[in-house]
């Protein structure tokens, strides 16, 4: 069953962040591959990996799971992420 839900980030200082937190928090399912490109970008790039191009967008950008991926330690996240950096000086741990 599919429930989709909307989540906005009002509150990071730029879309480069809002990327970095959404997969801090497991909340990310693009694959790198699709990031940032046309569709005959993506369909020229997965031809290039592998041997069947994809049928179509979803099956070339939509990850199965979350693309999660530590960033910042100060900030929330799916699991703790304490060997990370801080994004504000002198911050303790989330966790």
């Amino acid at each position: 069953e599919v429930k989709p839900y909307i989540f906005h980030m009002s509150w990071t200082s730029n879309k480069d962040n809002k990327l970095l937190f959404l997969q801090q928090m497991g909340e990310w399912w693009v694959k790198d591959l699709c990031l940032e490109k046309s569709r005959s970008e993506i369909y020229e790039s997965a031809t290039e990996d592998a041997a069947d191009a994809p049928s179509d967008l979803v099956q070339a950008c939509c990850s199965a799971e979350p693309m999660f991926q530590c960033h910042f330690r100060d900030k929330p996240s799916m699991v703790p992420c304490k060997g990370s950096p801080p994004i504000d000086a002198n911050k303790p741990s989330w966790w």
